[in-house]
């Protein structure tokens, strides 16, 4: 059993790592990263490339959970490993081995393992947070109480299981963290809105943070070539 459980966890982080707004942005002939928020995530692809292809985004991301939760439950026969295969499926999410370990904020594969969790809970909050988008269109906050929301249901339900717990609120503190940009532009006012049924104005990602990431990247490029030369001499 020991060998499946570790070959589920890998293949949660490889998969969970499969971003499917870079696909798409690919397959339009553009670079997600540098369009609208620059996050390649469910919003920022239906803002910037449209609405279906924004949904095709949720669904892939969101089955990611899915699967992997359905995984831990039945095929290894437990609730803790239910909660762990979908967490490594949502850190393989955030921090992508095929792109650097950037990646995309993780809500929506966070939502997908809740719904396995809590198959009349999790629909519930998905249906709200729907309703939320609706009327309130700053995605990040809808998404902010959605997680919450799920997280501390979770840890109701499953408080006498430690793994459920330390899960959740790993999973919450990321989806957390990950959004910090979209409380700065907030605060300044800069925070792209979400339609989801008008149109969307999209402003694309500052120049100063478009900046400090290709600064970031090349400073990292330089301290390598530095390294290697050093090992040279």
């Amino acid at each position: 059993m020991l060998i499946w459980k570790i070959v589920a966890t890998v293949a949660a982080y490889f998969v969970g790592a499969i971003n499917m707004a870079t696909i798409i942005g690919a397959l339009k002939g553009k670079n997600i990263k540098n369009l609208g928020s620059g996050n390649p995530g469910t919003m920022n692809v239906m803002r910037s490339i449209g609405k279906v292809w924004g949904a095709l985004t949720f669904a892939f991301d969101c089955a990611k959970g899915v699967a992997f939760a359905l995984i831990g439950k039945f095929a290894l026969d437990s609730a803790d490993w239910m909660f762990i295969l979908g967490a490594v499926a949502v850190i393989g999410h955030i921090f992508p081995i095929y792109t650097k370990f950037k990646g995309g904020k993780g809500v929506a594969t966070t939502l997908g393992m809740f719904l396995v969790a809590t198959p009349i809970v999790g629909p519930c909050v998905l249906a709200c947070l729907v309703i939320y988008l609706l009327f309130c269109k700053i995605g990040f906050i809808g998404s902010y109480l959605a997680v919450t929301a799920l997280t501390v249901a979770n840890c109701i339900i499953y408080r006498d299981s430690a793994a459920a717990i330390i899960c959740c609120l790993v999973v919450w503190a990321l989806v957390i963290i990950r959004h910090k940009d979209n409380v700065k532009r907030f605060l300044k006012g800069k925070e792209n809105t979400l339609s989801l049924v008008g149109k969307n104005q999209v402003k694309d990602i500052d120049e100063e943070e478009q900046s400090a990431d290709d600064g970031d990247d090349a400073q990292k490029s330089e301290d390598t070539d530095n390294s290697a030369e050093n090992g040279i001499k």
